[in-house]
This record gives structure tokens, sequence and C-alpha cells, in this order.
């Protein structure tokens, strides 16, 4: 499998995923230490000819890009551990830990690599960034909304750099454009049910690693994810939003059938370069990047680049 890349690398990661975190949604802070734990400065030098161009043989700065870019990108910090690999083939770890990356190098030195778990990357993983499943009640009304909010995702592609709003993309939540009166937390409404398509792309995203431009918790628990893996949607209000941080396209892939959700995000088969289309007569555009700022406080693309003001003249 050919080495995938992540977009708008600069030396010591400082435009890395670590800059993409989700500003609606907090985490535990990472412990740096633990990725010290699963990190040769020497290893991750050699294995890297544009880092010895970029930064040299200088072990901090190696670590800082590491932590910053490096290990979400699916660099490998040792010669037995792979942070992006791990989290993949781990989906069990995902449940626990979701946004936590950290938490993934310290189960791996305490727990995972005397349990034999795997920490490579396999061939088998194929061009899937990430996948997960939900279950839902095929005999509930709010499953036409589920099967037709997956519908409209289902073939999106992203180019490198585009960013996707999961609101506009399902069209907007009325009887006209197919959806139907369904529970929703503490009431019901048009479009009751779409949250589970959300939060399953979500955690789709959590199990590639792959960065957060907006996202929200639901008030309640939900039957289908835990907390930190779901998403939910208010449609001017509340939404998910993300870019597409690779050199290559990405496609979004759904099937909701015999009660089962699967979101897959996977990259486009070699020689496939599609416009971002999507299924039937829907005609929603994932937002380009631009030169303009976007609307999420304190973000900007600029370049094909995001970029976040500190709020002193300075951006990282």
């Amino acid at each position: 499998m050919k080495k995938r890349c992540m977009k708008g690398l600069a030396v010591l990661g400082v435009l890395g995923l670590a800059a993409f975190g989700s500003t609606f949604t907090s985490y535990a802070k990472e412990n740096r230490e633990d990725y010290r734990a699963v990190f040769d400065a020497q290893y991750y030098y050699e294995q890297n000819p544009d880092l010895q161009a970029q930064i040299g043989m200088n072990p901090e700065a190696l670590f800082e890009h590491f932590v910053a870019f490096g290990a979400r990108e699916g660099r490998s910090g040792n010669s037995e551990f792979n942070l992006k690999a791990y989290v993949f083939q781990n989906p069990d770890l995902v449940l626990g830990y979701k946004r936590d990356w950290s938490e993934y190098c310290k189960h791996y030195v305490t727990v995972g690599k005397s349990e034999g778990r795997i920490a490579q990357k396999q061939e088998s993983q194929g061009d899937v960034i990430g996948t997960w499943t939900t279950s839902y009640n095929e005999a509930l009304v709010r499953t036409t909304n589920v099967k037709l909010a997956a519908s409209r995702i289902n073939g999106k592609i992203l180019q490198p750099g585009e960013v996707m709003s999961f609101s506009n993309t399902i069209l907007s939540r009325t009887v006209a454009n197919g959806y139907v009166s369904a529970p929703a937390i503490k009431r019901y409404e048009v479009g009751g049910g779409i949250c589970q398509v959300s939060s399953t792309l979500h955690a789709a995203m959590c199990h590639g690693m792959m960065p957060v431009i907006e996202r929200h918790s639901h008030s309640e628990p939900v039957p289908y994810l835990p907390r930190g893996l779901d998403a939910t949607i208010s449609e001017g209000y509340m939404d998910l939003k993300f870019a597409n941080p690779y050199e290559e396209p990405i496609q979004i892939v759904t099937c909701a059938e015999n009660g089962a959700l699967t979101v897959t995000i996977q990259y486009l088969p070699d020689g496939e370069n599609g416009p971002g289309v999507m299924n039937g007569n829907d005609s929603v555009q994932a937002e380009p990047v631009s030169g303009a700022e976007i609307p999420v406080e304190g973000w900007i693309a600029e370049q094909g680049r995001w970029w976040y003001r500190n709020g002193d003249g300075t951006y990282k």
C-alpha cells in the first residue's frame, strides 16, 4: 500500500493535526510523556528523509513533530509501534479513549504489548481510513431518516483541503426533502434519528484519527454510542464539520440495512479523482478551502491550510 500523507506538512508540525482539535469539545489533556515512551529519535530521523532536510538530527524538535503531527499522520515513533495503526486495529480502545491519543500510547506500553495487540501497519487495511457500525431498530419510524441521511453522504468525495458540512450535505430536514417526524431527545421532530448518522460518521473519523473542525455532544447519552464518539446536529445551530487533511481525495461510503449502519471513510481507488458528487439528485457540495474566513471562531483557511488565530496576532 502506498504511503499516504496529510496535507500541509510544516517543520515542528506547527500546522499539524494538534491544531485541528474541536473548539466545541473538551478532551483530557494529553500526556506528552506517554508519547515519549513510544519514541526513538534516531529511528524517527532515519525513517523520514523529509524531516532530515527540514529539522535535522535534533531529538527534541523531532519529538515535537511526532507529537504535533507525525503520530497522527501515521509515522512510526519507533520500530515496534505506530499510533495510527494501533487505533485502527484496536477499535475496542476507541470506545474508551476516543480522541485522547496519548492514552493509546500508554495502553500499548503498559498493557497492549504484553497482550500481543497489533501495533504495526497492516496491508489488509487497504484504502480504509476509518470505519464504524452502529445498530438501529428497523421497526421504528426514525429508520426512514437514518437511511435517507446515510444515502445522502454515501459516495461523497472530498478533495484535499475540502471541507464537509454534514448538515448541508444531508439537506434541510423537511418533509419535502423526504424526512419524517420521529423521536429526538425529549421531543418529536422532522428528521429525528439523523444524529445517529452524524455520530457514526464521527466515530469512523475517530477510528481513523481524522481531525474535527466542529463537533458537539448530545445533551443526554444516546443508546448507540458512548459520549465522546457521538455528534449531534441541529440545523443552523450545531453541525459536524471536517476537512480532508490528506494529499489525496477521500470518499465516504455508507450502508444501512438489516438494522446496521456502517460508515466508512476511504481513499479513492487508484486512478479515480472525481469531483464531490453525491447520490441521486442531491447537489449540495462541500465548501472549498479558500482565503475566506470559515464560520468557526478562530479558524481561517489560507493557501490550502488551516490556521488557528491565537488572539495575539499570531497563528498556529
